[in-house]
C-alpha cells in the first residue's frame, strides 16, 4: 500500500537528503562539471527519474549545494565575533576541520559554484558591502584574502616554504594574527596604500608559442588544467584541445603526471623574472603577474582541491623559495610579531596575495572596490608589510 500523508513527505525529505549529501560529496571531488546526475543518484542508491524530480535539474541541484554551502559557512560565523585574531583562529580550525565544505569552498572562488557564497555572508556580517572609507575597504578586502587564499593554497604552501613541522595550530594562529593585523592597518599610517602603478616583469603570460605537437599539448594543458583541473580533464581532452592524436601526450610527456608537473612549470613562467630579479625579489612584479594572467594561483589551487600530492608534481618552489630568502634577510621586527619566523611571513603574504587573485572579483564587489582604489598596489603594500620590507614611497602626483 502506498505511503500517505506525513510518511510520504518524511521519505521525500529523506531521499533529498540523501541526493544532497551525494551531490556534496561528489562535487567536493570532481566539481559539478565532472558529476552527472545519474553518479548522484548511483551514489545516494536512488534513481536518476528522482533526482530529477526533487531538484529539477541539474542546475537545481547545483544551487542547493550552493545553498547548504553559504548556510555552513554562515553557520560558523555566525557564533564569531570577529574583533580579535582569536575569532579568525576559530574560523580557520572550524573550516579544516570541515574538509569537504573547504574544497567546495575552494571550487567556488575557482568559479565551478556560485563564487559569490562566502562574499555574501562577509557582507551579511557588515552593515552595508561599501561602507568605511577605500583604506577601511582595502584592509577589509586583503583580510578575507589573506584567510581565503590560506585554505585554497596551504597544501602548496606548507611544502614549499617547509612548515611540515609545525602543527596547523601554530600556522593558523600566525595567519588568524596577520589577518588582524591588516585589518588594524586601517587606522595606521603606513603602508600608505596610495595607488600606483606596478612593474610588469619581462616574460609573457603562459605557454611559448605552439611551434610543435608537444607546445601545443603544453599550451592546452596549461589553460584546461588552470581552468577545470586535472582531476577532470582527460588526456584525449587536452589532445583535442590541441588538435593532436592523443598518443602524441605519452610520446612526449611520458604521463599525465607528467604533463601536469610541467604544465605548472611553465604556468609560473611569468613570475620568475621578479622571483629571480638581479636585485633581489620584487615583490611588484611577482604581484602583478599574479593578477595578470599567470595561471599558476588557479592551478595550483585545483591540484589541491583534486585532492593530488603536491609532491608528485611539484618539486620545486622557486618563486616561494626567492620569498624565504627576501624574508630570510630582513629584520623580524619590521613586521608583525607572529610573523618573526621568516616561514610564516612568506607563507601569510604569498596567501594574500593569492586570495586576492582566485577571490578578486567578488571581494571587490562585496567591498564596493574598482580598478581606481588600487586594489592590486594595496595588495603589493600589504604583502610588503607583513614581510617587514621597506615600503614603496609613491612621488607627488604619480598614479
Amino acid at each position: 500500500m502506498p505511503s500517505t500523508g506525513p510518511a510520504r513527505a518524511e521519505q521525500r525529505a529523506a531521499s533529498e537528503a540523501a541526493i544532497l549529501d551525494a551531490a556534496i560529496e561528489l562535487y567536493a571531488q570532481r566539481g559539478p562539471d565532472g558529476v552527472s546526475l545519474r553518479e548522484v543518484a548511483q551514489s545516494a542508491s536512488l534513481t536518476h527519474a528522482l533526482v530529477a524530480r526533487y531538484f529539477g535539474s541539474k542546475q537545481g541541484l547545483v544551487s542547493a549545494v550552493e545553498d547548504r554551502l553559504a548556510a555552513e559557512v554562515r553557520s560558523v560565523t555566525d557564533a564569531l565575533d570577529f574583533s580579535s585574531a582569536e575569532a579568525f583562529i576559530e574560523l580557520l580550525t572550524a573550516l579544516h576541520e570541515r574538509p569537504v565544505w573547504v574544497r567546495l569552498l575552494v571550487r567556488s572562488g575557482l568559479g565551478d559554484l556560485d563564487g559569490s557564497v562566502v562574499p555574501a555572508v562577509i557582507a551579511e556580517r557588515r552593515a552595508t558591502a561599501s561602507d568605511g572609507d577605500r583604506r577601511s575597504r582595502l584592509c577589509a578586502y586583503a583580510a578575507a584574502s589573506l584567510l581565503l587564499g590560506w585554505l585554497s593554497w596551504d597544501g602548496f604552501v606548507v611544502p614549499a616554504l617547509q612548515l611540515d613541522r609545525m602543527s596547523r595550530r601554530r600556522q593558523d594562529e600566525a595567519v588568524a594574527a596577520a589577518a588582524m593585523s591588516v585589518l588594524q592597518r586601517t587606522t595606521q599610517p603606513e603602508p600608505r596604500l596610495e595607488p600606483r602603478p606596478l612593474t610588469a616583469g619581462d616574460a609573457a603570460v603562459g605557454p611559448p608559442p605552439a611551434r610543435s605537437a608537444r607546445d601545443a599539448l603544453l599550451a592546452a594543458a596549461v589553460e584546461l588544467f588552470a581552468e577545470t583541473g586535472p582531476a577532470s580533464v582527460s588526456i584525449r581532452d587536452i589532445a583535442r584541445h590541441a588538435g593532436v592524436n592523443h598518443g602524441l601526450v605519452h610520446r612526449h610527456f611520458g604521463s599525465k603526471d607528467d604533463l601536469l608537473a610541467e604544465a605548472i612549470e611553465v604556468g609560473s613562467v611569468s613570475l620568475l623574472p621578479g622571483a629571480v630579479a638581479p636585485g633581489g625579489f620584487d615583490i611588484d612584479a611577482v604581484v602583478h603577474a599574479m593578477h595578470h594572467g599567470s595561471p599558476s594561483p588557479k592551478t595550483i589551487a585545483r591540484v589541491l582541491v583534486d585532492d593530488i600530492a603536491v609532491r608528485n608534481v611539484r618539486r620545486r618552489y622557486p618563486v616561494l623559495r626567492g620569498l624565504l630568502a627576501l624574508v630570510r634577510q630582513l629584520p623580524a621586527d619590521a613586521r608583525p610579531a607572529a610573523l618573526a619566523d621568516p616561514r610564516l611571513a612568506a607563507a601569510a603574504a604569498a596567501s594574500l596575495v593569492v586570495g586576492s587573485v582566485i577571490w578578486g572579483p567578488a571581494l571587490r564587489d562585496t567591498f564596493g572596490l574598482t580598478d581606481d582604489d588600487g586594489v592590486e598596489s594595496a595588495m603589493a603594500d600589504l604583502s610588503r608589510w607583513l614581510l617587514g620590507a621597506p615600503s614603496v614611497r609613491v612621488r607627488a602626483g604619480r598614479r
